[in-house]
């Protein structure tokens, strides 16, 4: 897991803070920087085609069940944790002013640092402040259709907040990804890459191990990309890198992909049996393994689909390959354009 802490930077950014003081013991605070300053702010990734930072409009603290920013829609829920370890019937997301110290979320140094403002996490039913005694938020993207998830950033997942995780599932409830958010100080940031998982339906955030009665925190922002926006590579003018692919047969396969060089199969990529039709799978060259020329998919039914991912600027990807949908093809940090 790819995660960045504010701490050095924070005792960095202090120490220009207190010269300031001595200077000037009159200033007035800093106000966070503007969200739509996105290129300066910590842990942006420049291929996000939508940033939610502000959660909406409108004054806070106030519920939510649904937030509309930068593009980006999604129908939001929040459940508290009973205490035998169930969860409550879902109610609106609570949405808090980062910058009010009664919040008690962030401080304010994270707060400048990262631009943050608005607060989504799950309330204590009072509509004032956080629930600590364990929750959940649900985001439900489906308005959209459904995203590519490049990175969250979460505030105040301390000591006995661990076990908090963030779980990204498909359209057919498929769990694509789950990653375990590190704990760090009280009221101290930690920004998550999921770099880009694709096909990203709901996705659901954990405050404290589920089988704990406590737990807290908050999300800060979100970076994603809207299923059909953003920037598009036109060309293979590098060797493809990374593939998701989704299995479109009508019944359950033996599905295995090998690595292809000169007509010659390699290593196998990647091997599952019983592969549910709607089930999404990533393919990825690493240091250890190349996709080569071609991608070879088999299934224990003779079928035989070859994708090429060499290098080729005068041939794009197809999105469909007998019963396989190519979902997202990267070359570089953008997504290579699919012809129909």
């Amino acid at each position: 897991m790819k995660t960045f802490s504010t701490k050095i930077l924070a005792l960095a950014a202090a120490s220009l803070f207190l010269f300031s003081c001595e200077r000037n013991t009159d200033t007035d605070s800093v106000e966070p920087m503007a969200a739509t300053q996105s290129d300066n702010l910590i842990g942006y990734d420049p291929t996000t085609c939508n940033l939610v930072q502000t959660f909406g409009e409108g004054t806070l603290p106030r519920t939510t069940d649904l937030i509309e920013e930068d593009g980006a829609v999604m129908i939001v829920k929040a459940q508290k944790r009973a205490q035998n370890g169930k969860y409550l019937p879902e109610t609106p997301a609570l949405l808090l002013d980062a910058r009010d110290p009664a919040t008690d979320l962030v401080n304010w140094m994270d707060a400048n640092m990262l631009a943050i403002s608005g607060l989504l996490t799950v309330g204590d039913g009072s509509g004032q402040k956080a629930n600590r005694e364990g929750g959940r938020l649900v985001l439900d993207f489906s308005p959209v259709s459904s995203v590519t998830m490049k990175t969250m950033v979460f505030t105040d997942i301390a000591a006995e907040d661990k076990g908090s995780k963030v779980e990204l599932y498909s359209r057919n409830g498929q769990l694509l990804e789950q990653k375990e958010i590190p704990t760090g100080e009280k009221n101290s940031t930690v920004i998550v890459s999921f770099n880009n998982v694709p096909n990203v339906a709901k996705a659901i955030v954990t405050f404290g191990d589920e089988r704990s009665k406590v737990g807290s925190g908050a999300i800060a922002r979100l970076q994603l990309c809207v299923e059909g926006q953003g920037r598009y590579d036109d060309a293979r003018y590098q060797e493809v890198h990374t593939l998701w692919l989704e299995y479109t047969g009508q019944q359950p396969a033996n599905v295995t992909v090998k690595s292809m060089q000169e007509g010659n199969s390699g290593n196998v990529l990647f091997e599952a049996k019983g592969m549910k039709p709607g089930t999404a799978f990533k393919v990825a060259a690493s240091a250890a393994t190349a996709l080569g020329e071609t991608l070879e998919i088999k299934t224990q039914r003779g079928e035989q689909q070859l994708i090429p991912v060499n290098a080729d600027p005068n041939a794009s990807l197809k999105k469909q390959y007998g019963s396989f949908r190519v979902v997202e093809a990267r070359c570089s940090d953008y997504p290579l354009r699919l012809e129909e």
